[in-house]
């Protein structure tokens, strides 16, 4: 979401500086194809005293007009570079994750969120990527007067209908040219529960709908959900291809979408993604995902396997043309609420906003 957002702000207006704080991955040529500078602290996953001091020099050395922290860590070492750097320019933080209990998350992720919601009045706004995050973060001592919702966008021009997806994603994964096809993209990650998702598509195909699960992303190749096919008995109607750099292109050759997250989710960029592609979605009530689907998808219980694949059935078994009705709607909704144009136009309005609080302050 950050190198997309960097992608789209004009550079020759807003000069803008990614500071790394782990050794940069492979977003890093993302970033550096916007023109942004990318700086690296090369931090390991517990931080040592030098990495402060080099972080308040990095700070120091950029002279930045505004700092805006990317998740918990980024949020509590913008703030700490902003402190110890004698930068003191306003610091916004972003939430990208909704909590629905503590004990779900790691230690560490613990520590730091107690911490963040001791810190977070210091910050000038928290943008939350869903109202669900916002809430729950203020439930847990967050400073609710910080509170701006900004949710997640998306490239309507990159992600699109295509007439000719579906019969390409058939024969680049082998299926028959009339079998329904329910995508999902996503890591392997307890929180997801892809799990879930298997044991609904073998619920649909007992009722007797040619159907075929294609999941696309990390830790499926030999992972839990081959396992979960396998052991169900539908080891054939599952399809893992692995990571793929050509999704915005499959996208759209998915008939159905399903997200089938037990916690953890905020705004799914996703389902965001598959909407703008024209495929309705099947989403559990995690996060914003009933807002973000609207009247354009189905909203089911999280955990609940036998809800997803009631979910699934009702858009199944619509005729093609209603279905790419329901498609046409999800896009619209997408367009006209959760573009990636209205995501920078809204970062931008916090910035102006919090660079003129910042101006207005020192004039008094």
């Amino acid at each position: 979401m950050l190198a997309r957002f960097l992608g789209r702000v004009d550079q020759n207006r807003f000069s803008s500086s990614v500071l790394s704080l782990l050794s940069p991955g492979p977003l890093a040529a993302q970033v550096e194809h916007t023109k942004s500078g990318l700086v690296s602290l090369s931090m390991t996953e517990r931080p040592r005293p030098r990495d402060v001091v080099r972080l308040t020099r990095s700070v120091s050395r950029a002279a930045p007009d505004l700092l805006h922290g990317w998740m918990y860590h980024g949020n509590l070492a913008a703030t700490l570079g902003s402190v110890l750097g004698l930068n003191f320019s306003p610091v916004i933080w972003s939430i990208h994750h909704t909590v629905r209990d503590l004990a779900d998350e790691k230690p560490l992720t613990r520590h730091l969120i107690r911490l963040s919601a001791r810190l977070s009045g210091r910050a000038s706004a928290i943008s939350y990527c869903s109202r669900v995050a916002a809430d729950d973060h203020e439930r847990l001592g967050f400073d609710p007067r910080r509170r701006v919702v900004i949710p997640n966008g998306t490239d309507c021009d990159q992600f699109s209908p295509s007439a000719d997806a579906g019969s390409k994603l058939r024969r680049l994964f082998g299926l028959p040219a009339e079998r329904l096809i329910i995508g999902h993209v996503a890591r392997f990650h307890p929180m997801k529960d892809q799990i879930s998702l298997v044991r609904a598509i073998s619920r649909v195909l007992a009722q007797g709908y040619d159907v075929q699960g294609v999941f696309i992303g990390e830790g499926h190749v030999d992972g839990p959900v081959r396992v979960a096919a396998r052991e169900l008995g539908i080891d054939d109607r599952i399809t893992t291809p692995g990571i793929r750099s050509d999704v915005a292109d499959l996208m759209p050759g998915f008939d159905v979408y399903a997200l089938c997250s037990a916690w953890g989710e905020a705004f799914s960029l996703a389902v965001g993604e598959a909407m703008a592609s024209g495929v309705p979605a099947v989403v559990t009530a995690v996060g914003d995902s009933g807002w973000l689907v609207g009247d354009s998808g189905v909203v089911v219980l999280p955990g609940d396997s036998d809800a997803l694949a009631a979910g699934l059935i009702s858009l199944v078994r619509l005729e093609p043309a209603e279905r790419r009705a329901l498609g046409q709607q999800a896009r619209r909704r997408v367009m006209e609420n959760f573009s990636l144009s209205l995501y920078v136009d809204r970062h931008l309005e916090l910035y102006g906003t919090a660079l003129g609080r910042r101006r207005h302050i020192s004039v008094r």
